[in-house]
This record gives structure tokens, C-alpha cells and sequence, in this order.
């Protein structure tokens, strides 16, 4: 981690730490030292807002990220041209109506998408083995809870401590591709796609990577492709079943679609009720090395991926040309929402300039990032009231003076080298899905096993 403020705290915490450590050991004061040099470097920033991007069928949507708390474990998220989103890995961000640098449920947006289609163009290049690039809806308008994320954050995961409803439009990189229903209390969900398995089961299989992935020849993802997801409603606006295609224009002006579909679910009902009270957008990239439940080869040794390579995860991915349109001939006419589109004059934190690919105080290594973001632990909270004050700062830089002649002495690694030992803080693991997402091969639905 690298302070731009003071350029000399991190080695001066990295110096005491040596002095701390044969007591409190690495792992605690690795912990103490990112969160305190992360909170005095941050003390100051003021939330971005990344911009807002147009969604055809509604208006303009703003785009609210996740790490307005926790400055230290968020990575940027920006909107290129409004019509772009790029998701830097470790990021995630939400559909709103107005970006104001304050989290408050009700200003995400609640889209009912019941006898709608959202549609998106995705460019995954880049994004290889062990990198999960994310298109979903959650009921985080109607979570009171802040979350261990302090933005409302919720999903069946229960990755910032509430669960709620959750539809994976998109799981993803450039080897596999997972579409899944998840029940609030259903975390492995039913999925739908191509890719992933462990020992004694096998991920879906609707296609194979003759058909998707880098060079395929219906989808090839080094190239952007297209997706639409469509919720069939009846006459009382039940939903009856869920609808992902992938559509690319081949270089000789052939489309190639690749059609996925669940028309039983059991917990179709929760899902029909989450949509008809309205869904929030969100857009996530992170990275794993236990990202085999979704790329992996699987017990039939059919999957894209023999091991993750999270490190080999781009930069960036983009998601973009947004719009939701009502399906033709459908009986559900439900209005897509009563909140009103963003208007750019009503934001309050000021507008992220980009392209950019710095952090504006503060970098840090997201090697291992994800979906997730940790509370301060109380001990870290403890030790950066303490060192924050001015007579702990000449405290430490009095350390420094001793510490580092002492170190000098024994030829003390590089700082750059020391910096790439400390993992981020306050990224937290997604968990991967249980048994319950085993599907049957062959099937043009998912099915549990």
C-alpha cells in the first residue's frame, strides 16, 4: 500500500511492525499497519460519484460504488461517454437514481423487469481463468440493513452479512459463462450455462467451448458480444420462466446465438415477488484461485479450466449499451418503475473524471480482491485512534530513525518488495456455490441434482 500524502508512513509502520512483530505476530500487525496507514491516507477523500450511464426504455441511470466506507479495499468503477461501464477488478456498483456520496437504499433503483428484456453489450477480454465479471439483481432498495458493507449491500450469499433474493444475468470470464436463481436462502442457486464443476459433480453443460469462448465459433470472446435477458410474465404478471441469450455478428455479418432458459425454479414465487416489488442493477469484477465452481473441468472433465490464474485477471472488463424493452405479446404490462431517471444537476459528490487508472490517495495490490469488503477489525480500529493523533506521529518517525539504521545494517529487503508482500485489506471472498448447483448434462435446463 502506497501513501501519497506521506510517502514515509508506510515504511515507518513496516518498520515497526518488524519491531511488533515477534509478539503480536505478521498476520495481526500486517492487518493494523494497511488499516491505519489506509485511514490517515484517506481521511480526506471525498466520495466520487463514477457518472451516470444511459439505459434505453428509462433514462439516465448514476452509478453508485461499493467503498465510500472502506476507501482502502474499493477499486474504481467508471463510466466512459455514458454508455459504458468499466468495473476495475475488485470493484462493484449499483443502479441509482442519484449519486449523492451518501449510502441510502432509497436511492437505488428498483426496476420490476417482469415481461421486460434488459439487454447489454460485454467485452470479457482479458478476463481468463479464476476472473468473475458480474451482471445481477438484488433487493437492496428493500434491505433497512446497512450490511458489514455500510451500503445496503445484500445477496443470497450473504457476502456483506444480510441475504435477500438475487438473479445472476451473468457469471463469467472468457472460458465460462454461468446464468443462476437464487432464493434468499438458496446461496448454490440453479444455474444455467457452460463451465465449472468439483470432485463428484460437473457444472452446467448447455454448450461447450467449440461454441463459447476465446476463437469459438458461435460466441468468441475476444471480441464484445451482446446479452439479453427476458422475464416472461402471464396475465397476473407471475413470472414463468427466465431467458438468457448471447448474440454475436460473425465477421461475415452471420449472427450465432447461444439461447438459455429455466422454466422451473422452486422458488419462482420469490423470485416473481422480488421482481414485481423491483431489483437493483449491479456490476462487479473480481478474481479468485477457487474459481473452479464456475470454469473449472468438473467431474466429467468437460470444463475450460484445468486451474485458476486470478493474477492473470485484466485490469478492467466493460459492460455497455444498456437498455429494457417490454417483450412483444406479453400479457404483463406492469409499469418498469415510478422513480424517475437521474438527473445530473441533483448529484452531490462530485463527478469521477476519466478514463483514469490511479487511485486518487491511495493504491493497493488487488491481486485477491472480490465482490466483498471487511469491517476495520476492532483491534485495527484501536491502534489507528491511537497512531492517528499528532504525538503518535512523531512517535513513529522517532521509531523510524532508530529502526532503520538498526535494519540498514542488515540489508533490509526493498520497499517495493515489502509493499508486494501485504495482501489488500478488506476484500471478502464470495462463497462458491454448494451442491445444490450440481446439474444433470444435456439437459436444456438447469436441474439440482
Amino acid at each position: 500500500l502506497k501513501c501519497r500524502r506521506w510517502p514515509l508512513l508506510p515504511l515507518t509502520m513496516e518498520m515497526v511492525a518488524a519491531m511488533l512483530q515477534p509478539l503480536l505476530g505478521r498476520s495481526v500487525l500486517t492487518k493494523v499497519a494497511v488499516a491505519l496507514v489506509a485511514r490517515l491516507c484517506t481521511a480526506e477523500i471525498k466520495p466520487q460519484c463514477p457518472g451516470t450511464v444511459n439505459v434505453d426504455g428509462f433514462g439516465l441511470a448514476a452509478i453508485v460504488p461499493t467503498g465510500w466506507a472502506t476507501p482502502a479495499s474499493a477499486a474504481d468503477v467508471d463510466v466512459h461517454m455514458g454508455s459504458a461501464i468499466i468495473p476495475h477488478l475488485g470493484s462493484r456498483a449499483y443502479f441509482a437514481q442519484e449519486c449523492t456520496g451518501v449510502y441510502n437504499r432509497s436511492q437505488y433503483l428498483a426496476f420490476n423487469l417482469l415481461g421486460k428484456t434488459i439487454s447489454y453489450t460485454v467485452d470479457l477480454a482479458g478476463t481468463g481463468c479464476g476472473c468473475n465479471v458480474a451482471l445481477y439483481l438484488t433487493s437492496m432498495r428493500q434491505n433497512p440493513h446497512a450490511s458489514e458493507c455500510f451500503d445496503h449491500y445484500c445477496d443470497s450469499n450473504s457476502v456483506c452479512g444480510h441475504a435477500c433474493a438475487e438473479i445472476d444475468i451473468q457469471e463469467g470470464n472468457q472460458y465460462a459463462w454461468h446464468s443462476t436463481l437464487h432464493g434468499k436462502a438458496d446461496p448454490g442457486g440453479l444455474g444455467v450455462g457452460y463451465g465449472g464443476g468439483g470432485m463428484g459433480w460437473s457444472g452446467p453443460r448447455q454448450w461447450t467451448s467449440k461454441k463459447y469462448g476465446p476463437g469459438a465459433d458461435c460466441i468468441d470472446t475476444n471480441r464484445p458480444f451482446q446479452v439479453a435477458a427476458s422475464f416472461p410474465a402471464d396475465v397476473l404478471c407471475k413470472l414463468t420462466a427466465t431467458q438468457v441469450v448471447l448474440m454475436q455478428v460473425a465477421l461475415g455479418g452471420k449472427t450465432c446465438e447461444l439461447p438459455l432458459r429455466v422454466g422451473h425454479y422452486d422458488n419462482m414465487d420469490e423470485l416473481s415477488k422480488a421482481l414485481a416489488a423491483g431489483m437493483t442493477p449491479t456490476v462487479s469484477y473480481w478474481n479468485s484461485k477457487n474459481m473452479l465452481w464456475m470454469d473449472g473441468r468438473g467431474q466429467d472433465g468437460l470444463g475450460p479450466c484445468e486451474e485458476d490464474t486470478p493474477d492473470e485477471c485484466g485490469h478492467t472488463a466493460r459492460l455497455s449499451n444498456f437498455s429494457i424493452k417490454h417483450i412483444q405479446g406479453c400479457p404483463c404490462t406492469d409499469p418498469l418503475t415510478n422513480q424517475s431517471p437521474a438527473n445530473l444537476h441533483r448529484n452531490v459528490a462530485p463527478v469521477k473524471q476519466v478514463p483514469t487508472t490511479t487511485r486518487d490517495m491511495v493504491e493497493v495490490d488487488t491481486s485477491a480482491a472480490n465482490r466483498g469488503a471487511k469491517r476495520i477489525s476492532g483491534v485495527a480500529a484501536a491502534f489507528t485512534g491511537f497512531f492517528a493523533g499528532g504525538s503518535s506521529m512523531a512517535l513513529l518517525f522517532a521509531a523510524f530513525g532508530v529502526v532503520r539504521a538498526k535494519l540498514l545494517q542488515r540489508k533490509v529487503p526493498s520497499v517495493q518488495a515489502e509493499e508486494q508482500k501485504i495482501p489488500a485489506l478488506g476484500q471478502l471472498s464470495r462463497s462458491q456455490p454448494s451442491a445444490l448447483n450440481l446439474l444433470q448434462m444435456g439437459t436444456s435446463e438447469g436441474q439440482t441434482a
